[in-house]
């Protein structure tokens, strides 16, 4: 990642396309494929979600809202300087604009780095922040599978031989790509050696990659920026990770309880970090319907009720991906009505 500012994506007619395909098959998952993969129907889903009370309602939220403010500490140990607030302020905007928009994440990135620029902060620094959040991002989510394949394989739990089998497979790839990606970090050998080997891989599907651009400067001239985040502010990007997924997986058991899903908690963490991994590999915006008929039917798998299950995946991601969506909007004008304008008028955002 460069010190450039992000540019805000071009949206012609191939991402218009892009972006209708993405809802027509998040549509098509959730709409047609919960009722049918995971044999229920929309009239029991409709029965077990109704069993939500206002009670419930609000402390799911309060959840939610811990977890984002946990996530503030992982924007603090990635940038020094910035403040609860800020970060929070931050992670909203970001969340919402991915979940409302086409190519939500990439203009998420942009409009970030002009309310960061806006509030003071280098462009190195924020360059190597979004660096560093990511990766953590990234590896959390492989690592949390990882927690749970122990948990399945270790555990009292009673799951089918393929999903057992799939666990064993996972754990080691996990543990594989979080260990290399921590080596890289610290040794501009092996970060040399892991640019050398995946350039040939995704040299056919990037034309920087091709050139000798981008995979260098991300895993070589970024290396040295990225150490040094890490070494100082690890421990409040663990803290904030491992907080944010604790109130997270709160949330998914309070989803899971309220609606009769009555699995034992360790084949629900079990499900709650497939959850995550989904989010990184699905290739529908934000991860939307593959997550919910994936996570559930993992649940069907373990024993639950068909219906049950797709009524705690469909609350969960009611949850994650609309109910923070008037918060973010609230900071985004917040900081437009405040720094924003202003500096946009002085072109202190570039």
């Amino acid at each position: 990642m460069s010190d450039r500012a992000p540019a805000l994506p071009r949206f012609g007619p191939r991402q218009a396309v892009q972006a209708v395909l993405g809802v027509a098959v998040v549509a098509v998952l959730i709409a047609y494929g919960l009722p049918y993969l995971l044999d229920t129907s929309w009239a029991q889903i409709w029965a077990q979600l109704s069993r939500v009370r206002p009670g419930t309602a609000v402390l799911m939220g309060l959840l939610l809202l811990g977890g984002l403010f946990c996530y503030t500490w992982v924007v603090m140990g990635s940038l020094p300087g910035v403040g609860h607030v800020q970060a929070l302020k931050i992670n909203g905007v970001a969340a919402t604009i991915a979940n409302l928009i086409p190519l939500g994440a990439a203009v998420g990135v942009a409009v970030s780095w002009m309310m960061l620029r806006s509030w003071g902060f280098s462009k190195s620094a924020v360059s190597s922040s979004f660096l560093v959040t990511a990766v953590a991002n990234v590896l959390a989510r492989v690592l949390l599978p990882v927690i749970g394949c122990l948990v399945l394989v270790a555990g009292p739990i009673e799951a089918p031989q393929v999903v057992v089998t799939g666990a064993y497979v996972a754990g080691a790839v996990g543990t594989g790509v979080v260990v290399v990606c921590a080596v890289m970090i610290f040794s501009d050998r092996v970060a040399g050696l892991v640019s050398r080997t995946l350039r040939p891989v995704l040299a056919p599907f990037s034309r920087a990659v091709r050139e000798g651009r981008g995979l260098d400067r991300l895993v070589t001239d970024q290396r040295a920026r990225v150490e040094e985040v890490v070494r100082t502010g690890w421990w409040r990007i663990v803290l904030g990770m491992c907080g944010q997924f604790v109130l997270l997986f709160g949330l998914y058991w309070v989803a899971a309880r309220v609606v009769g899903l009555d699995l034992p908690v360790a084949e629900l963490i079990c499900a709650y970090t497939f959850r995550q991994l989904l989010t990184v590999m699905a290739v529908t915006p934000g991860g939307l319907g593959v997550t919910e008929v994936g996570t559930a039917g993992l649940l069907v798998l373990f024993g639950a009720d068909g219906g049950a299950a797709s009524a705690t995946a469909l609350l969960y991601a009611i949850y994650a991906h609309l109910v923070v969506v008037p918060f973010g909007l609230a900071a985004l004008g917040a900081w437009w009505a405040g720094t924003g304008r202003q500096a946009s008028a002085e072109g202190r955002l570039a």
